[in-house]
């Protein structure tokens, strides 16, 4: 095997994953559209060909933060999962409330990228890449549900598991969206709209606790 190779492919990444920081590090103060990939690689110390090298548009460059860190996060998950000898229906409401401030706290970028996925970046970035991105996401979320399913002996079943995450995603979208009002663009406005005001974490938290009470009672409900 050829060493260099190795070192090369290794080098190869470790500038692929630089290139996706330096975008996430200037996304979490700036917004989508502000964002240049000369500002990328100015940031990361390259030329604006490089990063072009590694990622065709921006579109792609910030689909492949969204999908791969989401599928991180879901790998996190069933590391997680592995702690528990079992899980009745108390403890995965309470799980997965948690879950969902600590995708609000820790993975925010994620969030934000999730509410421009579809009418932005899925205009640029490379379909044939983004499928194969989404599908292995899509295994890795299956692998929770089946984890879960098994963990908590059948309380819903793999599938319904691995769905309510797209519902918790949803949530969480909607809510931060709507608790941007007194914002506009980074900056706050001196303006006070109490009525529309959004306590984003502790009312995330409630939705999701109450959707999912809803939804275990129907379910047993119609077994």
């Amino acid at each position: 095997m050829n060493m260099s190779n190795i070192y090369t492919t290794n080098q190869k990444d470790a500038r692929r994953q630089s290139i996706m920081q330096a975008a996430v590090q200037l996304f979490k103060t700036q917004g989508y559209s502000e964002i240049t990939m000369k500002q990328i690689a100015d940031t990361v110390g390259t030329s604006k060909g490089t990063t072009f090298h590694y990622f065709a548009t921006k579109e792609d460059l910030f689909m492949s933060i969204l999908l791969e860190n989401y599928q991180q996060f879901f790998t996190d998950l069933l590391i997680k999962l592995e702690g528990y000898s079992q899980i009745s229906e108390e403890v995965y409401v309470s799980f997965m409330v948690d879950q969902t401030e600590n995708l609000i706290r820790n993975h925010d970028v994620l969030v934000r990228l999730n509410t421009i996925r579809g009418p932005i970046l899925e205009g640029k970035a490379n379909m044939d890449e983004t499928v194969a991105k989404r599908n292995n996401l899509y295994a890795i979320s299956k692998q929770v549900g089946q984890k879960l399913f098994e963990k908590t002996n059948g309380l819903l079943t793999q599938n319904q598991f691995s769905h309510i995450f797209i519902i918790q995603s949803g949530i969480i979208s909607g809510l931060m969206n709507m608790a941007s009002l007194t914002r506009f663009n980074h900056t706050d406005l001196k303006v006070d709209y109490p009525d529309f005001e959004i306590e984003l974490i502790p009312e995330a938290r409630q939705q999701m606790n109450y959707y999912l009470i809803e939804y275990l009672k129907e379910y047993k409900k119609n077994e």
